[in-house]
């Protein structure tokens, strides 16, 4: 079983119990964490900002948020926003243009991005993939009882949950280092598609980015 630091504060342990309250994943009342210090090791604007990721790739978007990163989402160095390239969304039908930031606050717990499917409405298919710091799959499971637990599957060796949080929204969530990278997708129309297809959609995105998730 992986090991982490112990966990900070009561947001710590939320990192994605507000995070995952719906899909999208965009709740501006959940925890924007401490007011903590920006790493400086990756390329900023002029404004001071940090704009890259760990390996200096940019951002498809500016932020203005001085503390998009931070010590409640700085347990991996994996930035969904840059994982997610061309590549990936060809694969699993993702929208690039429709890239948007996960966080809707400076210094909130996640850390990630939200998108459109290609060819859908913004009230149809969507996705997102957050960062937040947690210990462990199961030390997540038994905070977070309430989600309808799936059976675990293996993608590439690596343990993978599955939860749904109602008929027509269902993530994954995969260890990283000290973080959780939970990878969501979502149903806004009706008539809704059967929950397994929502989950799949979630393991598509998850099976394309696994291999970019580093693993310690």
């Amino acid at each position: 079983m992986l090991t982490s630091r112990p966990l900070e504060t009561t947001a710590r342990r939320t990192l994605l119990v507000c995070v995952l309250a719906s899909i999208p994943i965009l709740n501006a009342s959940c925890g924007t964490g401490p007011d903590l210090t920006v790493p400086t090791s990756s390329t900023q604007t002029s404004a001071g900002i940090r704009q890259t990721d760990a390996a200096g790739t940019t951002l498809p978007f500016e932020t203005s948020f001085e503390k998009r990163w931070n010590s409640s989402n700085d347990g991996t160095t994996y930035e969904p926003c840059t994982a997610v390239d061309q590549e990936v969304a060809d694969t699993v039908g993702l929208d690039l243009s429709t890239t948007a930031d996960a966080a809707l606050v400076s210094g909130q717990t996640l850390r990630g991005c939200t998108w459109n499917y290609a060819g859908e409405g913004i009230g149809g298919w969507t996705a997102d993939q957050v960062v937040g710091d947690f210990e462990s799959l199961e030390s997540y499971k038994e905070d977070n009882k309430f989600f309808d637990w799936h059976p675990d599957i293996t993608l590439n060796n690596r343990k993978v949950g599955i939860a749904a949080m109602n008929d027509t929204s269902c993530f994954t969530y995969v260890q990283s280092n000290d973080s959780g990278v939970a990878t969501g997708a979502a149903y806004h129309r009706v008539p809704a598609p059967t929950l397994d297809e929502v989950c799949e959609r979630a393991i598509e995105l998850t099976k394309a980015t696994i291999d970019k998730i580093p693993n310690g």
